[in-house]
C-alpha cells in the first residue's frame, strides 16, 4: 500500500456513510485509516508521540509504534514498507518494553516470517518470565503485581493476546500460565457475570470494557488449554464464559464504552470476543455494522481520517479483521452455549490455512432471520436439537439457496435423515456417490459415509455420518478433510461473501411473466423477487415485455413449448429461454426444436458478447459458458441462454452450477426488460 491521495468520491464515501453500510464503506475506511497513519510515521520516531505523553499505552515507549504498526500489518501493509521497516526495526531496539509494547511486540513478532522466529521466542520468554502466577497477570514493566486486585486487566487481556499468538506460532507456553490467567479470572468474575476495573468479585460496578477483557482471557485459555482441563474445571471454565457472554447480551452497548473511557479501544477487545465466540450480535445488535459506523462517524473526514493515532490504530484493528468473510454458521439452540470442542472455530481455521485467508465463523439460532443464516455458504448442524420444530425458517433458507451440512454421530444420524426427508420430499436421496464432490474436491476422502439430498440443481443438505471429537483431534483426519472439502466447495472454491454484502441491484421497474409450463418452471423463482414479476400458464401469455422460460431437463424441451414460444414472440414479445442450473441442455434442446419448426438459425447476441463471467464448478472444470444467442421471429425476439441464470439470482455460492454470476444474470435481465 502506498501513501495516495483518496479521490472525492472515497472521501466522501467515507465521510457520509448511511445506514446501509457495505463492504466497499469498509474498505474506503481501511484505506483512509491506513494511509493518514502512514502519513504521520516520522523516520527517526515512527509513531511516538514528539513531545510526551499521559495516555494509558502512549507514556510508554514504542507504545503507539507498535499498536500502528500491528494495526497496518492487520489491513494489508506489506512488512517491505519503509515505514514498517523502520518501526520493526525501532520496536526490536526497545531493551526495556513496557507489558503493553511487549505484549503488542510480541503479537507483531506472530505475523511475521521465519527469520522473526528467534525474537517471538525472546519476547515469549520475556512475557512469561515477568507474569506473576499468583495474580495471573503483568505490572506495567518487569515487576510484577503483587495480588489479583492490584493488576490490571488490560495488562492480562494484551499479555493473554501475546501469548495465544506465540502458541499459534509454535512457541511453547507453560501450563501454569494459562492456569494463572484462568484462575485470576474466573475468581474476579461477578454473581451476574461481569467484570469490574477494581478486580474482585464483590468491589465495584461490571463495565463493558473490563468483561470484555476478561471475557477474551478465557476464551484464550479454552483455546490454548481447555482440552488438557480436567471435567470440573472445564465445565467452570464453559460455565463463566457462558456468563460473560449473558452479562454482555444484557448490558454491553456497540456503539458505547458503557463505564469506560475510549471507544476505540474497547471495540478493539469485543471484535475480539465476538468473533472468538461466533456471535454474530450483541445485545441484539450486529457488533460489526454498529463498530464500523461509529469508527466511520468519528474518524473519517471529508478527505482524510482524524483522530489521534492510537484510536487510528485500535479503529484499523476492527475493521481489519471483523470484515473478513464467515465461512459458516452453525445452528444451534443459543448462541452463549460454548461448545467444548470448539467444533465450528476449528473447521474454520483448517479452512483459513488452507485458503491462505482470514476467515470467520457464527453462532445462529433459529431467532435470528434467515439473512443471518446466509451469510455464509453453508449452515452447519451437529445438534439435532437445535433444528426447530416448525421448520418454516428452515424451507425458507433452502428455498433461497441455502445448503445444510448435518454431522450425525452414531446416535443422531437417522433422525438428521429423517428430518432431511422431511424437508425435502421432493429431492432425490444419494448414499456414499463414488463421484460426488465432497470427497473429491481438495483431497481425496474414502471410507465415510455421505448422504446427498439433491432437487436436480444443486445440492440441499448434505448428511455426514461421524462425530466431533473424531473431527477436531487432527487436522490430517479424513473427517476434518471431508468438511474442509464441503466447505470450499460450497463457497465455489474462492467465492467468499463479504461479511457486508450488499446484493446486486437491478434497474428495470418493468414485469418479467415467467412462464408455466409442465416441467420445472418454479425451481429456484425466490431470486427473481428483484424485480416484479408474475406467472401464467404459457399457453395463456400473449403479448409481454418480457417472457422467462426455464426449464431443468431436456426432457421438459417438448414440441409443444417451442411452438407456445414461437407463437409468443412473433406477437412483439421477447422471449428468454434459460437452462436452470446448467447441467442439462434445456434451453439447447428447445433451440434446436424452434430452429426446425420456424426454419431459422440462432445468432450470437451483440449485446452480450462482452460477458464471459461465470461460476466456481465452471472455472473449476474448464468449461465456458455458451453465448448467449437471438433470433428474429416476426415482431419478437427469443434469446437462448443455455446455463444458469436463475441460481445465480439468489447470491448464494453452490458448487455444480453452471452458469452466469449474479451480475452477469441481472444485466441480461435488466438489458432485456428495458430493450
Amino acid at each position: 500500500m502506498s501513501m495516495l491521495v483518496l479521490s472525492a468520491v472515497l472521501s466522501t464515501v467515507c465521510a457520509t456513510a448511511t445506514p446501509a453500510l457495505n463492504d466497499n464503506d469498509i474498505q474506503n475506511a481501511i484505506t483512509m485509516i491506513a494511509n493518514e497513519l502512514l502519513s504521520r510515521h516520522n523516520e527517526k520516531i515512527c509513531w511516538e508521540p514528539e513531545y510526551g505523553s499521559e495516555g494509558w499505552l502512549t507514556k510508554f515507549e514504542g507504545g503507539t509504534t507498535a499498536l500502528a504498526t500491528l494495526a497496518l500489518l492487520s489491513s494489508g501493509e506489506s512488512i517491505n514498507t519503509k515505514s514498517i521497516e523502520a518501526s520493526l526495526t525501532f520496536l526490536k531496539n526497545i531493551e526495556y518494553p513496557s507489558t503493553y509494547v511487549l505484549a503488542t511486540r510480541t503479537s507483531i513478532w506472530s505475523m511475521m516470517p521465519e527469520r522473526y522466529k528467534k525474537i517471538l521466542k525472546k519476547d515469549s520468554k520475556k512475557l512469561i518470565s515477568s507474569m506473576s502466577l499468583h495474580s495471573g497477570s503483568w505490572g506495567n514493566y518487569e515487576v510484577p503485581p503483587s495480588s489479583r486486585s492490584s493488576a490490571s486487566p488490560l495488562n492480562r487481556e494484551f499479555g493473554m493476546i501475546a501469548l495465544r499468538e506465540a502458541t499459534r506460532c509454535g512457541q511453547r507456553i507453560p501450563k501454569e500460565c494459562w492456569l494463572a490467567l484462568a484462575n485470576a479470572t474466573l475468581l474476579t468474575q461477578q454473581k451476574n457475570g461481569g467484570w469490574s476495573y477494581q478486580q474482585g468479585a464483590n468491589s465495584g460496578k461490571p463495565t463493558s470494557n473490563m468483561t470484555v477483557a476478561a471475557l477474551n482471557c478465557l476464551l484464550g485459555v479454552d483455546e490454548m488449554h481447555g482440552n488438557k482441563l480436567n471435567k470440573e474445571d472445564a465445565k467452570w471454565l464453559h460455565s463463566s464464559i457462558e456468563q460473560a457472554i449473558a452479562w454482555l447480551n444484557k448490558y454491553a452497548k456497540t456503539t458505547k464504552n458503557v463505564g469506560g473511557t475510549t471507544l476505540m479501544s474497547y471495540l478493539y477487545g469485543l471484535e475480539r470476543a465476538a468473533m472468538s465466540c461466533g456471535l454474530a450480535e450483541i445485545h441484539k445488535r450486529d457488533w460489526f455494522r454498529d463498530g464500523a459506523k461509529a469508527i466511520i462517524s468519528a474518524h473519517c473526514g471529508v478527505r482524510k481520517a482524524k483522530g489521534s493515532t492510537v484510536n487510528l490504530s485500535f479503529a484499523l484493528l476492527f475493521l481489519s479483521r471483523g470484515r473478513v468473510p464467515i465461512a459458516l454458521c452453525e445452528l444451534a439452540q443459543d448462541k452463549g452455549i460454548v461448545d467444548p470442542l470448539r467444533t465450528s472455530e476449528i473447521i474454520t481455521h483448517r479452512i483459513s490455512n488452507h485458503t491462505e485467508r482470514a476467515l470467520a465463523w457464527q453462532i445462529v439460532t433459529s431467532k435470528e432471520q434467515v439473512a443471518t443464516w446466509l451469510a455464509s455458504p453453508l449452515l452447519f448442524i451437529q445438534d439435532v436439537n437445535a433444528i426447530p420444530k416448525d421448520k418454516t425458517k428452515v424451507t425458507q433458507y433452502l428455498n433461497q439457496g441455502g445448503l445444510i451440512v448435518m454431522l450425525g454421530s452414531k446416535k443422531n444420524a437417522k433422525e438428521f435423515a429423517s428430518i432431511a426427508d422431511a424437508l425435502l420430499p421432493n429431492c432425490s436421496r444419494k448414499k456414499d456417490d463414488p463421484t460426488h464432490w465432497s470427497i473429491s474436491i481438495l483431497y481425496k476422502i474414502k471410507n465415510i459415509h455421505v448422504t446427498v439430498w439433491n432437487d436436480g440443481i444443486r445440492d440441499r443438505i448434505i448428511l455426514v455420518n461421524g462425530n466431533a471429537k473424531k473431527l477436531v483431534s487432527s487436522e490430517k483426519s479424513k473427517l476434518s478433510q471431508l468438511l474442509v472439502n464441503i466447505c470450499c466447495g460450497a463457497a465455489e472454491l474462492e467465492h467468499w461473501k463479504p461479511r457486508l454484502y450488499t446484493p446486486v441491484p437491478v434497474k428495470s421497474k418493468k414485469t418479467i411473466w415467467i412462464a408455466e409450463h409442465a416441467g420445472n418452471w418454479n425451481t429456484e423463482i425466490v431470486g427473481l423477487g428483484k424485480w416484479k414479476y408474475k406467472t401464467a400458464p404459457i399457453e395463456q401469455i400473449k403479448k409481454k415485455n418480457l417472457v422467462l422460460v426455464s426449464g431443468v431437463f431436456a426432457t421438459e424441451a417438448t414440441e409443444e413449448l417451442a411452438s407456445e414460444i414461437i407463437r409468443i414472440a412473433s406477437a412483439g414479445s421477447t422471449v428468454l429461454v434459460e437452462s436452470i442450473g446448467g447441467q442439462d441442455v434445456f434451453a439447447s434442446t428447445l433451440q434446436d426444436k424452434i430452429e426446425t419448426s420456424a426454419t431459422l438459425s440462432f445468432t450470437i447476441a451483440d449485446s452480450f458478447k462482452h460477458i464471459y463471467s461465470k461460476r466456481g464448478w465452471s472455472a473449476r472444470n474448464r468449461i465456458e459458458l455458451n453465448p448467449t444467442l437471438v433470433a428474429t421471429i416476426q415482431k419478437g425476439d427469443v434469446y437462448i441462454v443455455n446455463c444458469d441464470l436463475r441460481n445465480a439470482l439468489l447470491e448464494q455460492s453452490s458448487w455444480g452450477i453452471h452458469g452466469h454470476t449474479t451480475e452477469s444474470a441481472v444485466e441480461i435481465i435488466d438489458t432485456l426488460l428495458e430493450d
